[in-house]
């Protein structure tokens, strides 16, 4: 009796150790829990002496286990799609698409920011309108910065925390009653909050102040700073 529970006891560790640690990772959860519910019913069939397995009855039921762990090629597919073990492959594309990100914000004097993207603050000796810092903006390949939420208006602030100034930015309409559109004719995707009267006659143009607030100018009115953007 005691050769048989041995017998029993090696083979079962041996099967559910090896078999666990090798099949875990192509495997789904049902078909590793009922391998072992098998397994542990063998055992406490043998404790509480309601069978005797043979060493035949136990090759079966040890074969019956082997086919319910076997990998199948659907199993293989979840198992290596798992979003909570990054695959080569999937590591491999977020260095790349990181690299690629760094690597498109060359041009000089511009820096990958996390929440604005490849920008510049760009300064001009002779100060510029608007329309020529769009022109000075496209020459390095880029436009004037467009805020597209709160979010990068704050984050605009903070950029230029270290040497607050006004500096033009991209928002334009024909008249005063007309919506703010961006440098391609689409409407503004965030406006911020204009200081003093944000109607007047003229002002048809927008400058972002160093507290974050925005103000309409006229766009025959020169200024010496702008900030551009490169799409990365």
């Amino acid at each position: 009796m005691m050769g048989k529970v041995r017998l029993k006891h090696v083979v079962l560790f041996l099967l559910l150790s090896h078999q666990f640690i090798m099949t875990s990772a192509v495997v789904t959860n049902n078909r590793l829990l009922l391998a072992v519910g098998l397994a542990t019913g063998a055992i406490l069939s043998s404790y509480n002496g309601s069978y005797d397995w043979s060493p035949s009855t136990l090759a079966v039921l040890t074969a019956i286990i082997l086919v319910t762990l076997l990998p199948t090629a659907i199993n293989k597919d979840i198992a290596f799609q798992s979003p909570l073990v990054p695959t080569a492959q999937a590591l491999s594309g977020r260095l790349e698409n990181t690299n690629t990100e760094s690597s498109s914000c060359t041009a000089p004097g511009y820096s990958l920011h996390p929440v604005l993207g490849c920008i510049k603050l760009s300064t001009s000796t002779t100060a510029l309108t608007p329309e020529q810092w769009v022109a000075k903006c496209a020459e390095d390949g880029g436009k004037l910065i467009l805020i597209n939420s709160a979010t990068e208006n704050q984050a605009l602030v903070d950029f230029l925390k270290s040497d607050p100034k006004d500096v033009v930015i991209q928002g334009s309409r024909v008249s005063v009653s007309s919506p703010w559109t961006t440098d391609d004719g689409q409407p503004l995707p965030f406006v911020g909050e204009f200081q003093g009267i944000s109607n007047l006659a003229g002002t048809l143009r927008i400058i972002f102040t160093s507290s974050g607030k925005w103000a309409n100018v006229n766009p025959t009115n020169v200024f010496p700073n702008a900030v551009c953007e490169i799409p990365v």
